[in-house]
């Protein structure tokens, strides 16, 4: 007879669950912005509407989006921590 084993951690009233940044997917996406007389593509991450990267060249920002939605590299953290952010969306 095979005992089974009884679970050792005990989850308490005030224990609280992960918060939602974990649920929510990222994705990131190409958008042509005009600053100036220049012609910008940025790459955004839409739940956070971060600026990841600004390119010249749709293609440049293409690879970086299409890697990022592949890879999903900063999933776990909710999004780039915004320490790291080099530009934001609503101050462009």
């Amino acid at each position: 007879m095979v005992k089974k084993k009884t679970q050792k951690v005990r989850f308490h009233k005030g224990d609280k669950r992960p918060g939602p940044g974990m649920r929510k997917k990222l994705s990131y996406k190409v958008e042509m912005i005009k600053e100036g007389k220049k012609i910008l593509w940025h790459v955004l991450e839409t739940p956070t509407d971060n600026v990841v990267g600004k390119y010249f060249f749709e293609d440049d920002a293409n690879v970086l989006a299409d890697f990022q939605n592949k890879h999903r590299v900063w999933q776990e953290n909710g999004g780039i921590p915004r320490f790291l952010w080099n530009y934001i969306a609503n101050n462009t």
